[in-house]
């Protein structure tokens, strides 16, 4: 099972169960897979997962993106993220309200009624949404069929070096191509000669 397989199983096993049960429906045409999210994806403060509204997608669906720097399923105390379940379900909470209300109280409500605590913008599961997890979805589906992608160990492929005048400070960052390429050094801020490489 690959893990768009697997992350569409948990989905089946939580629409038919944990959302149903507390009333609210996911809708039945929701994709989810792993992947980088737009924004925040690589970043010290990360963003782990994100929800697309129907009006985004040319399909008119909700599509939801896990990101790849995640594969544990639960929280663990050494952890300060949800876990990739905990992701997928405040990502679902999203998809049954289709994102209408970011993460303001109808978002709340539905978030807090399946087992979702803390602050709204970075929820994690309660206890008993661990139990369930445990119990209703890793029992059947077994481990999430993903490791880590550790962004820390991207190669940077073009270096941006700092040119500055060295009269008013100015600055900005460029490759080294392009610095090869200027033909003169007046800065565009005083108009000074004195623009350097730093």
């Amino acid at each position: 099972m690959n893990r768009e397989k697997w992350l569409q199983n948990a989905t089946d096993i939580m629409r038919s169960g944990l959302f149903k049960q507390h009333g609210f429906l996911i809708p039945e045409d929701v994709k989810i897979s792993c992947g980088f999210p737009p924004t925040g994806g690589t970043a010290r403060k990360m963003t782990v997962g994100v929800c697309f509204p129907r009006s985004a997608s040319n399909a008119k669906i909700n599509e939801i993106f896990i990101n790849p720097t995640r594969s544990q399923m639960i929280s663990t105390a050494e952890n300060s993220y949800s876990g990739v379940l905990g992701t997928l379900v405040h990502e679902l909470v999203h998809a049954v309200d289709d994102c209408q209300h970011g993460h303001k109280k109808p978002f709340k409500d539905i978030a807090t009624r399946v087992g979702l605590t803390g602050k709204m913008t970075a929820t994690k599961e309660s206890e008993e949404l661990d139990k369930y997890f445990k119990n209703k979805i890793i029992s059947e589906l077994g481990d999430y069929p993903h490791s880590n992608i550790e962004v820390s160990q991207r190669k940077q492929t073009t270096r941006m070096f700092k040119v500055e005048c060295n009269t008013c400070g100015f600055s900005y960052r460029t490759s080294r191509k392009m610095i090869e390429r200027i033909s003169n050094h007046t800065c565009n801020a005083c108009g000074e000669d004195s623009i350097e490489v730093v």
